[in-house]
């Protein structure tokens, strides 16, 4: 079963569309964030009562507070804080959901393998809240950095002009060639994780192995995703990514 393409035909992922349009009324065209799929492996949207349920659940608290601390550093228009903070907390919260389920452990002494729907449910989710941040990111670079013009959300196309125009204002301001040193870096994995969620939309799966756990000692081995054919080892890849998109989260926001 593939994930959405937007229910308005543009071609574009939902959140990468209409995830963000809103009716002549304000309210959103499509209820942000939740899915569901019908007999022929299509993806809808459906009302936001689920994602609605988690916002305003003890759980999620925490990873609002760091959120809220880390946006009230920036230079980030306060009208857009709520939804920054909000879709912080998601993928701060669907990256702690993955790991506990590939680490959870279970019975004495014994190695055994994680994958279940409830996993790969959770890896997908972790891809979708990861692109809607840098999404949001993107589009409001402008703001935060104080650039001279839009980006929009990040691809390879969109980094790269981040990238050119940080270097134009870096020939009358240092502190911009210091954010290019500390981008640079990050683009592989920002563009790799960019590319394991476009993959998604495809009906084979990325993950080719699941991670294996012993219960006794904790170690986590093997478990492996897959993108155009070359394995990368799927826990690293995961705290890789999310590593990367903190950090890129503090330059865009340059806190």
């Amino acid at each position: 079963m593939s994930l959405p393409l937007c229910p308005c035909n543009s071609g574009k992922l939902y959140e990468e569309c209409c995830y963000r349009k809103k009716d002549s009324s304000g309210k959103p065209l499509f209820f942000k964030g939740a899915m569901t799929g019908d007999s022929k492996g299509n993806w809808h949207p459906f009302p936001n009562i689920r994602l609605a349920v988690i916002i305003g659940t003890q759980a999620i608290d925490r990873y609002r507070d760091f959120a809220t601390k880390l946006v009230t550093k920036s230079r980030l228009p306060g009208k857009h804080h709520k939804d920054f903070v909000n879709n912080y907390a998601l993928f701060y919260q669907a990256y702690d959901d993955l790991m506990k389920s590939l680490e959870k452990t279970g019975g004495e002494g014994v190695a055994f393998q994680t994958d279940s729907i409830e996993s790969r449910a959770k890896w997908k989710n972790f891809l979708l809240t990861g692109r809607i941040l840098l999404d949001f990111i993107g589009l409001h670079s402008r703001e935060s950095l104080n650039l001279d013009q839009d980006i929009g959300g990040l691809n390879k196309k969109k980094f790269n002009l981040l990238i050119t125009t940080l270097e134009k204002l870096g020939k009358k301001d240092k502190k911009f060639l210091g954010l290019i040193n500390r981008l640079i870096p990050l683009r592989e994995d920002v563009l790799r994780f960019i590319d394991f969620r476009d993959e998604e939309k495809k009906p084979k799966d990325t993950i080719i192995e699941f991670p294996s756990v012993d219960s006794e000692y904790g170690i986590v081995r093997d478990g492996k995703v897959s993108l155009k054919g070359i394995n990368f080892d799927m826990i690293q890849f995961i705290k890789n990514s999310y590593e990367t998109i903190y950090k890129l989260n503090l330059i865009v926001l340059d806190v």
